[in-house]
């Protein structure tokens, strides 16, 4: 495939790295990042788009998601080719590649990923414990937290050429402190990003034909 139209479809956790990287052809929807608690609403968000986009005379649509607890299987273009990422979740993404996330989660399977996004949208255990004290109280709220996150050993913030303040570094090891886990930081090149702009779309993507609809196996090593 050559580089001619495309539209990205994404979750706004990843707004910031694709809009760096766009180029003539290329167009964007971003969806809110909440999506992802309920995967059933995450499909039909994405679809809807998918569906709006019927009488578009491009060439291709991308989306800027995995599996994602399953939140895309059943998801289809019908006049379209579809290309999805083939991770898991948008920590690959961030990561550069699959490969690096293996080597990642070899070393430390035990890691909470954080980013610049997942901070700035609130996603961090912190934002999490925030939201939960407005629920449940402050003594429910940490105690929920802590034992969601009880098998976790590392908090990793990931630092992508796009850099990161000291108030992203700072709201990282506070997250560290609070659930007593060891913090690092680790360089994430854009690597991934630039595929999904500008190819090539090889392995690392599963294709779909107009009106073939995305299936877990798909996704599976």
């Amino acid at each position: 495939m050559k580089n001619k139209k495309s539209l990205i479809i994404a979750c706004n956790i990843i707004n910031e790295e694709l809009r760096y990287l766009q180029t003539d052809g290329v167009s964007f929807v971003f969806l809110e990042q909440s999506l992802h608690r309920t995967p059933q609403k995450m499909k039909e968000a994405i679809q809807e788009e998918i569906n709006k986009a019927e009488g578009w005379e491009g060439d291709r649509i991308i989306l800027g998601y995995g599996l994602c607890s399953n939140g895309i299987v059943g998801i289809r273009a019908n006049n379209h080719h579809l290309l999805i990422p083939r991770v898991h979740d948008c920590i690959t993404l961030f990561l550069g590649s699959n490969e690096r996330y293996r080597e990642e989660h070899g070393k430390e399977p035990g890691t909470y990923y954080l980013t610049k996004g997942w901070i700035e949208e609130k996603k961090s255990p912190l934002g999490i414990y925030e939201e939960y004290c407005q629920r449940y109280g402050k003594e429910t709220a940490e105690w929920a937290i802590k034992e969601e996150l009880k098998n976790y050993t590392r908090i990793a913030l990931v630092e992508s050429e796009l850099g990161l303040s000291d108030t992203h570094r700072k709201h990282a090891r506070e997250n560290a402190r609070f659930l007593n886990l060891r913090y690092e930081e680790i360089q994430g090149p854009l690597d991934f990003f630039k595929k999904m702009i500008r190819g090539p779309w090889d392995k690392d993507f599963v294709l779909l034909r107009p009106g073939e609809e995305a299936t877990q196996e798909m996704f599976l090593d």
